[in-house]
């Protein structure tokens, strides 16, 4: 990590006390002063730890915080002299707290015997004054800053409390998903272990997809955009959190929003629907088979996206004649990535838009799915386009068709060649000429 570098993370140490020393270990760094920036860094990085140890005991009144912060001082008290309780307090937190994990508990202790070596006048073999390599010493600098100093001083019992009450307020800003995995990820997952994040998420779980009084029903989306982020970033452990767990995490709503979410959520971690029990199985296929939300997104109990697909025309041209929103239409195309799908989601863009049972319908159909979407099509499913286009004539006969199926066949000339033989296909032909012809 660069010395600029260093600097930028700097800006984000919680406390002010601890941004005004860092700057003495920064400053001793660049200069080349390794010994003196190690020295100083380890006194940084304690004094950082009692600030955040007493801030747990203003705030919440945490009595382990005050319980250690009190051995200190009887420490202090009874040997002025000593440096004992350094090691100690570091233990204490470790041990007691979740201020800091094992990994950054072996990096404080490094950074311990790094400091003792610089200290203290231990002489090498050539009678030279032990010196920390550049190297060694941004390495230390580094993982005190992220594994201490840019920590907030959260309290175990509150993070989750802390963590919900700030998504309820911030829902309304946090509009976006994008929006709100930066907002927590800056503001607290990035600050917290593992083992706390899988802690909201077990509390997310049961919120969005058990509970459904006002204040759950209010935030159950704002909660699983929440949800969606820590589970990426614990994709890996979520296998041994839901399997260790079966009776929580088979406690679920068996329908209306609940069950809906959890279809949703599902859809896009298809590993964890195999985890569940029957009971919750059947609970989530009975939704597939009769929700809105389920017969869009329930690909993953079958695990066959060309079933999907079959599926998802089957309900277009029905007699229930869903109303898609421009949100399920963007969850549709990024279900896969693939070739293969992009040309399936074009079908179906195809089968929506000439499903249009009057005038005003296709009008709005035209231009929510096919027009956007021009760009995606291949010879195979343009060719399907202009074949379902033949089948209804509320699709053909409505007079915005004379200005929209010319811009279809500008778009389909690159596709299928401009000396392409639309004649047989003769209601499209008819609207896509007429306008050149004017």
């Amino acid at each position: 990590m660069k010395e600029f570098e260093l600097e930028s993370l700097s800006e984000n140490i919680h406390f002010g006390k601890t941004k005004t020393y860092f700057r003495e270990v920064l400053t001793s760094y660049q200069n080349g002063c390794y010994r003196s920036a190690t020295v100083m860094l380890w006194s940084v990085a304690i004094c950082d730890i009692i600030y955040k140890l007493q801030n747990l005991v203003d705030q919440y009144e945490d009595g382990v915080a005050r319980k250690i912060l009190d051995t200190v001082k009887s420490v202090q008290l009874n040997d002025p002299k000593s440096s004992s309780w350094e090691l100690q307090i570091l233990d204490d937190v470790y041990s007691k707290t979740n201020l800091i994990d094992s990994s950054e508990y072996e990096n404080l202790r490094y950074l311990q015997k790094q400091r003792h070596l610089s200290a203290h006048p231990v002489l090498k073999e050539n009678l030279e004054l032990y010196k920390p390599n550049k190297e060694t010493v941004r390495s230390l600098i580094r993982n005190t800053l992220e594994g201490v100093l840019i920590k907030p001083p959260f309290y175990t019992q509150k993070v989750t409390q802390e963590f919900l009450e700030d998504l309820d307020e911030s829902k309304d800003a946090l509009n976006t998903f994008d929006k709100l995995k930066k907002y927590i990820e800056s503001r607290y997952l990035e600050r917290l272990s593992p083992e706390l994040e899988l802690s909201i998420f077990r509390t997310l779980w049961k919120l969005i997809f058990k509970l459904d009084d006002e204040k759950c029903s209010e935030n159950r989306y704002v909660n699983l955009k929440a949800l969606r982020v820590i589970g990426t970033r614990n994709k890996a452990l979520l296998n041994d959190l839901i399997s260790g767990d079966p009776d929580y995490f088979n406690n679920i709503s068996s329908n209306g929003e609940p069950i809906e979410a959890l279809v949703f959520f599902l859809s896009l971690y298809p590993d964890i629907y195999q985890l569940l029990g029957e009971g919750s199985k059947l609970k989530i296929q009975h939704a597939v088979e009769s929700t809105d939300v389920g017969k869009t997104c329930g690909w993953f109990v079958n695990g066959d996206l060309n079933q999907h697909f079959l599926s998802l025309v089957e309900w277009i041209e029905g007699d229930s004649h869903p109303v898609f929103s421009d949100n399920q239409w963007a969850y549709v195309l990024e279900l896969s990535d693939s070739d293969e799908w992009e040309q399936c989601f074009c079908k179906l863009v195809s089968a929506y838009y000439c499903a249009s049972k009057n005038f005003d319908t296709a009008d709005l159909r035209f231009s929510q799915v096919i027009s956007p979407n021009l760009k995606y099509f291949n010879v195979a499913s343009a060719i399907y386009l202009l074949e379902k286009i033949e089948t209804n004539s509320q699709v053909c006969n409505r007079s915005r068709a004379y200005s929209d199926h010319p811009k279809v066949k500008k778009s389909f000339d690159r596709v299928l060649g401009a000396d392409f033989d639309y004649s047989p296909y003769r209601r499209f032909n008819e609207t896509s000429r007429l306008e050149e012809e004017e």
